[in-house]
């Protein structure tokens, strides 16, 4: 029983300290009360995963031409160019293609659906925004990456644009792979782009 006890116990602190570091994680490059938590997990899971906490941008609130705002999750600074990630928390099978206006959600085993906006064309949204915000950006590469948190199964969701990634969240390392793959981004001033992106926060 002793034994038992003591298990639960270490669990606990084991748990906690995890807890506490992945906290500490986060706060170097976001606040734990911004964004979802869907999104604060994809941060400390790139943060885990070697990328530098400078280069992470979560919860841009861009503004438009028109005097609109575009919200963006995540943007990613890397050498081949910027990665603009969508987050989305679902549950269910997922059908849809990157030309599919809507995109459809089935749950309880076919008896519910519901339709939901395309993400990849939403988040082709956010880039448009991007490249507003300056001559820089109207140029660089920008990915578009689509990451489904939560108990969802994407059963037929199609995509054929090179520089477009639609997966889980759990899928991050092998996204940043791929991305390494391209070539490197020709960037005319690395310090406005931190600058810009810094000033959306």
């Amino acid at each position: 029983m002793l034994i038992i006890v003591i298990l639960i116990l270490a669990s606990i602190v084991v748990s906690y300290l995890y807890h506490r570091q992945n906290m500490k994680l986060l706060r170097s490059v976001s606040s734990p009360e911004r964004g979802t938590r869907a999104e604060r997990r994809l941060v400390v899971k790139m943060l885990r995963k070697g990328v530098h906490p400078k280069t992470i941008f979560h919860d841009l609130y861009l503004q438009k031409r028109n005097g609109e705002f575009s919200q963006v999750d995540i943007v990613v600074a890397t050498p081949q160019g910027l990665l603009a990630i969508e987050v989305k928390d679902y549950s269910g099978w997922l059908f849809g293609n990157e030309k599919q206006r809507y995109w459809t959600q089935v749950l309880n085993y076919g008896k519910e659906k519901y339709r939901f906006y395309n993400p990849i064309m939403q988040n082709a949204g956010h880039i448009n925004a991007l490249r507003e915000q300056s001559e820089q950006f109207a140029h660089l590469p920008i990915f578009n990456v689509v990451l489904f948190a939560g108990n969802c199964t994407l059963k037929n969701v199609n995509y054929w644009a090179d520089n477009t990634f639609v997966g889980y969240t759990s899928n991050i390392s092998y996204v940043l792979k791929k991305v390494n793959e391209f070539c490197f981004a020709q960037y005319t001033d690395k310090r406005e782009v931190a600058r810009v992106l810094f000033a959306e926060l």
